[in-house]
């Protein structure tokens, strides 16, 4: 059985400072909230983690799901 899926052959993974920087462009009020309840982690952690202070890869991949699909911070303030 071949494994099938959607993606190019080209396709690469978000490295982990790319998600921390596409997450820190999206991010809104209440979001560390959010993403503490969803992963089961302290907001102090969770707030560490988004600052950079730790990594985790858990909490970064759930504030980047958070964040997909939202506009830019800079678009929001024109």
């Amino acid at each position: 059985m071949r494994n099938r899926n959607n993606r190019p052959t080209t396709y690469q993974k978000l490295s982990y400072m790319q998600k921390l920087a596409n997450y820190n462009q999206r991010k809104r009020t209440g979001d560390v909230v959010t993403i503490a309840d969803r992963t089961g982690f302290s907001t102090t952690h969770v707030s560490d983690v988004l600052n950079g202070k730790y990594s985790n890869e858990r909490i970064m991949n759930a504030a980047y799901d958070r964040g997909r699909g939202r506009q830019i911070n800079v678009t929001l303030m024109a």
